[in-house]
């Protein structure tokens, strides 16, 4: 019996602290069940069930007509930080996942004006790519609201939805409003402290990492590892 109170205080105190942190909730499982690996798996796996298959992948990121100094190509940025982060996640997980480069996928924006106004599915074949990943930054601060830019406080919401080239007549394959407020637990930072660009920095890092989570499994403990 002493053991089995033991268990459900230990249980009791984790579940306490993933409640008061803010963390994902939906890892406790994979510390109550035992030989369980502990991963979470992806929302929207990139890589085939055929291992042997090379699945390809674009990304494409748009955020509008943006104009603040710090903001400026953002979209090409964070599609350079996702592609990073995802080719080093699926190589982890030994998963065949082949990103189209960054550079190319820009290139082609730039040289094609009306980008916008073609399909996912018509820039997908143009890449000879099997899957995209299509995100639109609708709103992205660096500052806490009232604070007069004395606090850092990240938040974001980006609309993503992921095309399957094979499937494009049945619609996006996913589709997710991503928001994200950084730091979370800590609270805002005060700027004094830290440089516009090297947050911006670390915002965007803590956006692509997470991003990178719909489309590959990571470790539970990464995702217990709170902002």
């Amino acid at each position: 019996m002493a053991v089995s109170w033991r268990c459900l205080s230990l249980t009791g105190l984790l579940l306490f602290a993933l409640l008061g942190s803010g963390c994902n909730i939906m890892a406790l499982p994979f510390f109550l069940i035992p030989g369980m690996e502990p991963k979470i798996e992806a929302k929207c796996k990139l890589a085939d069930d055929d291992k042997e298959r090379i699945v390809r992948v674009a990304i494409l990121a748009s955020s509008g007509l943006e104009t603040r100094p710090e903001f400026i190509h953002i979209d090409r940025e964070l599609s350079r930080l996702l592609a990073q982060q995802l080719r080093e996640a699926v190589k982890k997980n030994k998963e065949n996942v082949q990103m189209v480069s960054i550079s190319q996928v820009e290139r082609f924006k730039d040289e094609h004006a009306d980008w916008r106004s073609k399909s996912p599915e018509e820039i997908g074949k143009y890449f000879n790519a099997d899957k995209v990943i299509n995100l639109e930054i609708e709103s992205i601060t660096l500052y806490e609201q009232g604070s007069s830019n004395t606090l850092f406080r990240g938040r974001a919401a980006i609309s993503l939805d992921v095309m399957d080239i094979s499937k494009a007549a049945e619609g996006p394959i996913y589709k997710e409003v991503y928001t994200i407020e950084y730091p979370r637990a800590r609270g805002p930072i005060p700027a004094e402290n830290s440089n516009p660009a090297q947050f911006r920095q670390q915002f965007l890092n803590v956006i692509a990492r997470e991003l990178c989570w719909r489309f590959t499994s990571h470790l539970v403990d990464d995702d217990l590892r709170c902002d």
